[in-house]
């Protein structure tokens, strides 16, 4: 009997102590989450940012966060972020189990694949005692709006542009091409000694024939509204100039794409972002290599240009941030601050806020070859328009390369594999 006692005593007790250690983690928990939580509380307001980049871009950015802690001591900042590749495949995830970043870059596409009624992100017009939006045109902010709510703020304006290693081309006799007959007749030169003209990734390819597509029909490939255009027999006659891009050495297979082969001569030129210059342009320069910058190629009398201009990348806020004021905050920071805006400088393209073109001109900002590609592609806005958000969609992009492979190798006839990638790639642009 005083055995069942004490056991009845010591299970008495533990019950007691579960009971304090439980009512003292609520009481933490609800501490945390408080409305009542203001700006002076430290520790109790961290925030996790997120991008992708290269490894000068972690560097920058986490030496530019650092600082913006170091002002801002009642904010604590934690990181997640990588290469490209594979990130947005990462990045959907997070989307979908809502464990997306509190403040986020962005691409522009995913404005439309998350938040296509605003409700996605958070509204930075909510935030505005936070954030200086005056930094910005009407027309900036209208890109990153969906359905009346301020999604994200653009960092830069991006498009493609052509650089060409002149020395490579100059040792053939051979000029930078800005014909799509010149290019041809480039790879040929190039052939006999097993070099491409260009090399690029996924994208950029599909970009490219979207290009060459639109300037050959007239048309555009994709509506405003997203839906594809293109019928079977287009986009068999595209499939077969694809092939010849490949078979002539005009463009190197994405798969064999290295752009350290560019970097070294193995390849002679490349299509990129303009945000991307520093990796293509500056970095043989470095080398004393000289480059060529060219624009986008065109066919004689072409009705359109096929060529699109977007926002770089963006800075959003996630939809269910905890301490939006402190986000705001940090976006402002990462946007508008004179010290961070030195760090990043034009390495995400030539930033258009007001306030960073002020803080870079007195830094040299005329004198880079991302405001000079900037300058050219802005004196030829009148040809270009906002990209469509699935030209950039990672499914749409699978569907034709992996479609297209079929016809590469043999393994299917141009007009059956046009069916097939005309019937995927509209299926998963109503999805």
């Amino acid at each position: 009997m005083r055995n069942l006692d004490r056991e009845h005593l010591l299970l008495v007790i533990l019950i007691l102590m579960l009971g304090v250690s439980a009512a003292i983690m609520l009481q933490r928990e609800n501490s945390r989450m408080s409305p009542a939580d203001n700006i002076s509380d430290r520790h109790e307001k961290t925030l996790l940012l997120s991008w992708w980049g290269n490894d000068p871009r972690h560097k920058y950015t986490m030496e530019g966060v650092n600082h913006f802690a170091d002002i801002n001591p009642n904010v604590i900042i934690d990181y997640r972020y990588g290469e490209w590749n594979g990130y947005e495949k990462k990045t959907m995830v997070w989307m979908m189990s809502d464990t997306e970043a509190d403040v986020m870059q962005i691409n522009y596409a995913w404005l439309d694949e998350y938040s296509s009624d605003g409700t996605g992100f958070y509204d930075l017009n909510d935030l505005a005692d936070y954030i200086y939006l005056d930094a910005f045109t009407d027309e900036q902010l209208e890109y990153g709006t969906r359905n009346g709510h301020l999604n994200a703020l653009p960092i830069a304006m991006n498009s493609h542009v052509f650089y060409y290693n002149q020395d490579v081309l100059d040792k053939y006799g051979a000029k930078a091409p800005t014909t799509w007959d010149e290019m041809f007749e480039t790879g040929q030169i190039l052939k006999k000694d097993d070099l491409y003209l260009l090399g690029m990734g996924k994208k950029q390819m599909f970009l490219l024939l979207i290009a060459y597509y639109e300037q050959s029909t007239g048309k555009a490939m994709f509506g405003p509204d997203g839906s594809f255009n293109a019928t079977p027999d287009e986009m068999s006659e595209l499939l077969v100039f694809y092939k010849k891009l490949l078979d002539e050495n005009v463009l190197c297979p994405t798969e064999s794409f290295d752009k350290s082969k560019y970097l070294n001569g193995k390849i002679a030129g490349t299509m990129c972002w303009i945000s991307d210059t520093q990796k293509y342009c500056d970095a043989l320069e470095e080398k004393g290599v000289t480059v060529t910058r060219c624009l986008y190629p065109m066919l004689p009398e072409a009705k359109r240009t096929g060529w699109y201009i977007k926002p770089a990348t963006m800075w959003a806020i996630s939809s269910d941030v905890r301490h939006p004021e402190e986000a705001a905050l940090l976006l402002n920071y990462l946007l508008n601050d004179p010290y961070m805006i030195k760090l990043q400088g034009t390495e995400k393209g030539v930033p258009v806020s007001s306030i960073a073109i002020g803080v870079l001109e007195t830094e040299g900002l005329k004198d880079t070859n991302e405001y000079a590609a900037t300058e050219d592609i802005m004196s030829h806005s009148s040809e270009t328009n906002l990209i469509i958000s699935n030209m950039e969609k990672e499914e749409v992009i699978e569907i034709f390369k992996q479609n297209a492979d079929e016809y590469i190798f043999d393994r299917m006839d141009a007009d059956e594999c046009a069916d097939i990638i005309c019937s995927e790639i509209r299926n998963a642009c109503i999805e």
